[in-house]
């Protein structure tokens, strides 16, 4: 099908792992000119914009962005070349479209970009990107009609917070995919083309007959005539080009909490990546350094898996343990080579319970409230402890097991008073003793410092603590 491209949407990247490889620039706006009326074109294409409304130069995230503040205020591009034949002889590979973006009002109606020639709901050709009610919103045109791309399932963006946001249209996919911050976002099927438009390319608006303007900065936007592939991706992100030889997306997810004895560590290669040395260990400065033991090997796999005999970590992971991770992507024949890694990591829970609610040292809890808990890893029941006595929560024994993670105390607590708690975690055959956790009722004394339960206190120690409302003074 001839799906002819016209510029496309200002957002970012693409799914095409294929697609780096001959990815072309239509049009580079870095918006660093500082002051001026122009936005020049860093493509070489010459789609040079001229400032309408005085859209002001500020620091981005990169250099330096525009603010648009919502008002008439906009960039116009005009209608270049390379805006009517993006693809390979105008049969479209697809397009990816990367910007950063910082919404002032992201629960507005805020155009990013665009040049459609009908800015109603009829057909024609050109497209528009756009932030409506927290969510991108996309817009593209051919003579058969168009796709239009609206939800509530993409990721809701907040006001005064850097994104980046890329669109990518993958023609050999017929699938159009939306990332914030290199995560996908959403992505959907679509067989509808971009016919070229006559309109004007603007930045910080699609029409302004519309008055959708833009309200905050944008910077850093950029289209390529064909669907970039996820490390093209993050390449864009960091303000450089498509390649990113870095590894990438590790699996589990950076600071998961990973609830088994065994893993099976795995993460996207890096562009020029031909091996992967491989650092592992349960001390983050061991991991960053390279300390030997911590090394597992280099290896061409992108996985690794531990806690298995013969593997690393043969005894299997220890509960209450987090672990740290690091890939150095390896190309012996590329000077830049090895390409350090991020330091990643998991965590396996405790056998323990652990995060309390209301959270240990909570004050003013309701008295008839009802405490819940996270069972530890392997729990099968759970034995709670209450009362207004450190010593005595403590050294407790002999509670009723109970099946569920959430205690009811029998009667309504008492004003003015300090309860400690403890829950023990039965996993046959072993019971694991919880941690002391306490909170205040309305009227008693809180805020101790030092904290309950603290230890290495200095011999010398001023004791302090938030009086009760209704105290006249403290014993």
């Amino acid at each position: 099908m001839c799906k002819k491209l016209i510029l496309l949407i200002c957002f970012a990247l693409v799914l095409s792992m294929s697609g780096n490889a001959s990815a072309e620039l239509v049009g580079y706006w870095k918006l660093d000119e500082g002051s001026g009326a122009n936005a020049y074109d860093s493509s070489g294409n010459g789609n040079d914009g001229t400032l309408n409304g005085d859209p002001a130069f500020v620091p981005g995230r990169f250099g330096q962005a525009l603010e648009f503040t919502g008002s008439p205020q906009y960039v116009n591009c005009g209608t270049g070349v390379s805006f009517t034949t993006v693809g390979d002889g105008g049969a479209a590979e697809g397009y990816t479209i990367s910007v950063w973006i910082y919404p002032y009002n992201p629960g507005g109606d805020g155009k990013i970009c665009g040049d459609l020639d009908d800015p109603g709901w009829g057909a024609a050709g050109g497209f528009k990107l756009a932030l409506y009610q927290t969510r991108i919103e996309s817009d593209v045109r051919d003579s058969s009609g168009r796709f239009f791309s609206r939800s509530t399932d993409g990721r809701a963006l907040e006001a005064n917070t850097w994104y980046h946001v890329a669109a990518v249209y993958d023609d050999a996919g017929d699938t159009y995919t939306e990332y914030i911050d290199g995560e996908v976002s959403r992505s959907v099927s679509v067989t509808q083309g971009v016919a070229a438009s006559t309109a004007d390319f603007r930045i910080g608006t699609d029409t302004p007959n519309l008055g959708h303007y833009f309200n905050g900065l944008i910077d850093d936007l950029r289209i390529y005539d064909s669907a970039l592939s996820e490390q093209g991706i993050l390449g864009v992100m960091q303000g450089s080009g498509v390649s990113y030889p870095f590894a990438s997306r590790p699996r589990p997810a950076d600071g998961a909490l990973y609830a088994d004895t065994w893993v099976n560590l795995s993460w996207s290669s890096g562009d020029s990546a031909v091996s992967h040395d491989v650092y592992l260990g349960d001390n983050s400065d061991d991991v960053n350094d390279g300390a030997e033991a911590t090394f597992q090997g280099n290896q061409t796999d992108t996985f690794l898996v531990a806690g298995f005999p013969g593997f690393p970590f043969p005894d299997g992971l220890v509960p209450g343990t987090t672990y740290y991770w690091r890939i150095d992507e390896v190309n012996e024949a590329d000077p830049n080579s090895p390409w350090k890694g991020n330091i990643w990591s998991f965590s396996v829970p405790p056998k323990t319970a652990y995060s309390p609610d209301p959270i240990d040292g909570a004050e003013f809890v309701d008295l008839d409230a009802t405490l819940s808990w996270t069972p530890g890893f392997g729990a099968k029941l759970h034995t709670v402890y209450l009362g207004d006595n450190f010593e005595d929560v403590d050294n407790a024994t002999g509670g009723a097991a109970q099946g569920t993670a959430t205690y009811k105390p029998a009667g309504p607590l008492e004003a003015e008073k300090v309860y400690y708690w403890r829950v023990d975690e039965f996993d046959p055959p072993f019971t694991h003793k919880g941690d002391i956790w306490s909170f205040t009722t309305p009227g008693a004394a809180g805020n101790s410092q030092p904290a309950n339960g603290a230890v290495d206190v200095p011999m010398l120690t001023t004791l302090s603590w938030t009086p009760a409302d209704s105290a006249a003074s403290s014993d």
